[in-house]
């Protein structure tokens, strides 16, 4: 079907030319004033159309040159957005620089509107352009009163492998007072992470009322779920591929691994030799969460440092002096806990809200149905597949319940199993793909 039919069959266009092939002057207002709005803008453009061969121009003046475009009519003007922005010649461009390559040639009322309505529908340019950081969500918070009520856990590696075999570290912090652990491991094998958490942390200080940590293999495996359902543990878990939600311990395996840069720049199979001394060291700082040590908050004192060591002691009270100070030193302790735990709790209080009116700057709260079509943040990386070259959105996928107003479950397909994320990871799809297998019950 040649253009002139195909402009002659669009409702739009067709009074127009038919005007030119009539009288070749402008109808009266009063036959176009009732029409769309569409017509109406040909119309106001009347003196910058022109008929040639039967087929309706625009002149297009652009700077010093003169070009003439193509009224393309409705049923046409996806064939040619798309031949301008999806083909490997168009490279998926953005929506002005798609429009800046039409105009050259073609034309059409309200194309901006139509071009860029386009682009934001694209599947290929949604999976692949990142999203605006100001999207993400306000940030969630979680507060602990006391020690030993619910402890973080990572695996920091794999590092060089020492001597003694150690290639990776399991970090175990207390979200209360902030006292952590970094044990030098072999593998991060789940029969291992256990035998040390139970041997080197729970024997020590206690079992934990919960246990937070990533979704890593290691932390899902059927030996600690057993482990935390034969020691009444509560286990919870971040989001998938969200570190934020596990902050503690990822802030502090960034301090970690700057420590050992300094000590085992030079000697990186020796790494684990100098753990101990850099825990030691970590723990006897002040904390800026908390505004106190980790010793202070887990032992009820500060230990003696190296220095401390040095320095000449007085000397010691007989035996009688030193029962009567031993009940009130247990006396004295157990007031200076309670009172430093309670000064703890503030803090703790006073930075988590810190943190959340910084973090919420940037942030804006936003909400997803059950039923709409979304994206999923994937960036996971595969075997043979360069990763630059890879699509970090994925989808559609449907979401199929809230569980709370940061986290959703969604699934990509009836037979899916579903799963949470965040919902800074999901963002609402607007391709016409939508999965149709969806209903209320699937």
């Amino acid at each position: 079907m040649s253009l002139r039919q195909k402009q002659l069959e669009d409702e739009n266009i067709q009074p127009i030319i038919s005007a030119f092939d009539g009288t070749g002057t402008r109808p009266p207002w009063d036959k176009v004033s009732s029409c769309s709005s569409i017509l109406k803008t040909l119309w106001r453009q009347w003196d910058r159309l022109e008929l040639i061969e039967g087929v309706l121009y625009r002149i297009f003046h652009e700077e010093d040159k003169t070009s003439k475009q193509i009224i393309v009519p409705k049923d046409l003007q996806g064939n040619v957005i798309k031949h301008f922005h999806d083909i490997p010649s168009a490279g998926h461009l953005g929506a002005e620089k798609t429009q800046s390559r039409i105009s050259r040639t073609f034309y059409w009322p309200n194309m901006t509107e139509t071009i860029s309505s386009y682009c934001k529908t694209c599947d290929k340019c949604s999976a692949r352009n990142p999203p605006n950081k100001s999207r993400r969500a306000p940030l969630g918070q979680y507060l602990v009163g006391e020690p030993m009520e619910r402890i973080a856990v990572d695996i920091l590696g794999p590092l060089p492998v020492t001597a003694k075999g150690n290639r990776y570290v399991l970090v175990i912090c207390d979200l209360f007072t902030k006292w952590t652990e970094a044990f030098a491991i072999p593998n991060q094998e789940a029969s291992t992470v256990a035998r040390v958490m139970i041997d080197e942390f729970i024997c020590r200080f206690g079992t934990p009322l919960q246990i937070h940590s990533d979704q890593g293999r290691t932390f899902e495996s059927q030996i600690i779920q057993g482990m935390c359902e034969l020691l009444q543990i509560d286990k919870t878990r971040t989001t998938s591929q969200r570190p934020q939600a596990n902050g503690c311990v990822e802030r502090f395996n960034r301090t970690l691994g700057a420590m050992l840069t300094k000590y085992a720049e030079n000697e990186q199979k020796k790494w684990d030799e100098y753990l101990p001394q850099l825990m030691m060291g970590y723990r006897s700082s002040t904390h800026s969460s908390t505004n106190a040590t980790p010793n202070l908050l887990m032992l009820g004192r500060n230990v003696m440092m190296p220095m401390d060591a040095v320095i000449p002691r007085p000397p010691e009270p007989n035996s009688s002096i030193i029962e009567n100070e031993r009940e009130h030193y247990i006396r004295e302790l157990q007031t200076k806990l309670t009172k430093a735990h309670e000064t703890t709790r503030k803090h703790l209080k006073k930075s988590s809200d810190y943190q959340k009116k910084h973090y919420d700057i940037k942030s804006s709260k936003r909400s997803l149905e059950i039923g709409q079509a979304v994206w999923l943040y994937d960036a996971t990386r595969k075997v043979g597949v360069c990763h630059k070259l890879t699509s970090k959105w994925k989808g559609p996928y449907v979401v199929v319940k809230k569980i709370d107003d940061l986290t959703y479950m969604v699934k990509r397909s009836r037979k899916q199993l579903a799963k949470a994320y965040h919902i800074d990871r999901l963002l609402p799809y607007k391709g016409h793909n939508f999965p149709k297998w969806f209903t209320k019950s699937g």
